[in-house]
């Protein structure tokens, strides 16, 4: 081989480096979101379901600011003693925001039944949402006893992580 062919063979990796690497990092967050957002499904689903199995209420809540989602009356399912207690950007990716509305409350309550409440109203409408401006995913809890559901967001920037004014 000659200097030049080897200086051809470089300069064309480094082309497929520079054109590979976002692709790459996109399908990394997405990866991570979509993880997120089916590990958050299933403690919303455990959450539900100790307040069925044990038959007191429960409560699940999102703090958008602090990226955070808990419970204060439920302990994580494999540590005894732990209330459930997951901080986004720590567990999953630090990209990653997390919102959510319970018929506008940031709070939701399960009854013995399972049945979704907030305020002591059943709840109508209940989403989490998860991702970045890039990809987001929506958490969907049933109105009723059932499980949530996870649908992606179409265009998460301008739909779930942007301001009402911009």
């Amino acid at each position: 081989m000659t200097f030049v062919e080897l200086t051809v063979v470089v300069t064309i990796m480094g082309l497929l480096a520079v054109l590979g690497v976002p692709r790459f990092a996109r399908a990394l967050h997405a990866r991570n979101a979509r993880h997120a957002a089916i590990q958050l499904a299933s403690y919303v689903d455990y959450v539900r379901n100790t307040a069925i199995n044990e038959g007191r209420s429960t409560t699940l809540s999102v703090d958008a600011t602090g990226d955070r989602f808990w419970s204060p009356d439920v302990e994580f399912p494999d540590q005894a003693g732990v209330p459930l207690s997951v901080l986004i950007k720590d567990r999953f990716d630090a990209s990653l925001e997390i919102k959510a509305s319970f018929d506008s409350a940031t709070s939701v309550s399960f009854d013995l039944e399972g049945t979704p409440n907030v305020g002591g109203t059943p709840l109508s409408n209940g989403v989490i949402t998860i991702g970045t401006r890039a990809i987001a995913y929506e958490i969907h809890i049933a109105v009723g006893p059932g499980s949530a559901t996870i649908t992606e967001v179409d265009d998460p920037d301008v739909d779930a992580f942007s301001s009402p004014d911009e």
